[in-house]
């Protein structure tokens, strides 16, 4: 058999949490706090299986195997059982995949990570044709075609990059785990420059709400200081987290931006001054 131990199946459970990632053994022992001996075993047997890439002795899952492919929809499986609001979720799943027959169902953003707060809405990412979506209370579906979403993936569309790397499969026709056997691609200009020209757009919007809604304008401000802080993180290589995460990502490469994403988010009442503040720092980026 090739899952004997519970030691196996903690590796391998380890490679379907960060699928695209190439480990060393050092790297995974720590990881597992499995031995290095002991290791060196576990990774011999899967070589011999034929469910590693080796790249530079480090290794991760080959996604074209069959095996691998059923590996990681059963973590994820075990993933949303573990959520308490997996009913809603799996009701909500049901619903789409009856009403829009997609390819692939995709749970995305603070829940599929575990980082949702009170309130936070689920999200979900549909890959099929855009029929009317339905509509759930506090749930948000992005659909996106076939084509739609190579096209994304092939500009490592930061959206698309993300539910790869953090999202967890619900339901998928054989399109979305396909994309697991090939590389990341490297996050392009094109996307970037569309995000500055959104921020910029985002500006723009936020400056005429604070004549007429300073709470408004509130709002508006922290989506654009997120925005922003995305295209910091992309032009240093890193893929976004949840909203939650982005401050602490950009803390090494901007303290002040930082500070700003905490304090908007902690939804304190701030004076027009400071949002003009603010506004002008993030123009100068």
């Amino acid at each position: 058999m090739i899952i004997e131990k519970g030691s196996e199946l903690k590796v391998l459970r380890n490679f379907c949490r960060e699928p695209f990632e190439y480990f060393s053994i050092a790297e995974l022992s720590k990881k597992t706090k499995i031995s290095r001996n002991w290791m060196y075993k576990i990774i011999d047997k899967f070589k011999k299986a034929y469910l590693l890439l080796e790249y530079g002795k480090k290794y991760k899952l080959d996604f074209s195997n069959m095996f691998c492919q059923r590996l990681k929809f059963l973590f994820d499986a075990e993933f949303l059982d573990s959520l308490k609001m997996k009913n809603r979720i799996f009701d909500i799943t049901n619903k789409i995949i009856f009403e829009l027959d997609p390819k692939s169902v995709i749970l995305v953003g603070s829940v599929s990570q575990q980082k949702m707060k009170e309130g936070s809405d689920i999200d979900f990412l549909v890959i099929g044709s855009k029929k009317e979506v339905p509509y759930f209370e506090n749930t948000n579906i992005i659909v996106v075609s076939e084509k739609g979403f190579k096209e994304k993936y092939l500009k490592a569309d930061d959206f698309v990059i993300s539910a790869l790397v953090f999202g967890k499969t619900i339901y998928d026709a054989g399109f979305f785990i396909r994309f697991y056997e090939n590389p990341l691609p490297v996050f392009s200009q094109e996307v970037i420059q569309e995000k500055i020209k959104y921020c910029e757009r985002l500006e723009e919007r936020t400056y005429k709400l604070l004549k007429t809604d300073v709470e408004k304008a509130k709002e508006e401000l922290l989506y654009l200081a997120l925005q922003s802080a995305r295209i910091i993180l992309l032009k240093n290589k890193i893929i976004p987290k949840t909203k939650y995460d982005i401050a602490s990502q950009i803390m090494v490469f901007n303290r002040e931006f930082a500070e700003i994403i905490n304090s908007l988010l902690r939804k304190k009442k701030i004076k027009k001054e400071k949002v003009l503040e603010y506004l002008e720092k993030f123009k100068n980026f």
